[in-house]
């Protein structure tokens, strides 16, 4: 966020598509509102998307499905 408000919005980016395919949400939205501005190409946030979608798969297990339901009860 400090790239951003620097005025760096590439280098931003950047670091919002890398945090996004280790699997941060917050920034996978980031890539998608700088795509909607035209600041990330689309091939940039498809290759995000399917990196962070990649990692949720990846971080999918019936533990954590059970430690869920029972978090949210």
């Amino acid at each position: 966020m400090l790239e951003k408000l620097a005025g760096n919005h590439h280098r931003a980016y950047k670091h919002f598509v890398l945090a996004a395919k280790a699997g941060f949400k917050k920034s996978l939205d980031k890539v998608k509102d700088g795509y909607m501005n035209g600041d990330v190409t689309k091939d940039e946030y498809e290759n995000a998307l399917r990196a962070y979608q990649q990692q949720q798969d990846e971080m999918k297990s019936e533990e954590r499905d059970k430690a869920e339901a029972y978090m949210n009860s």
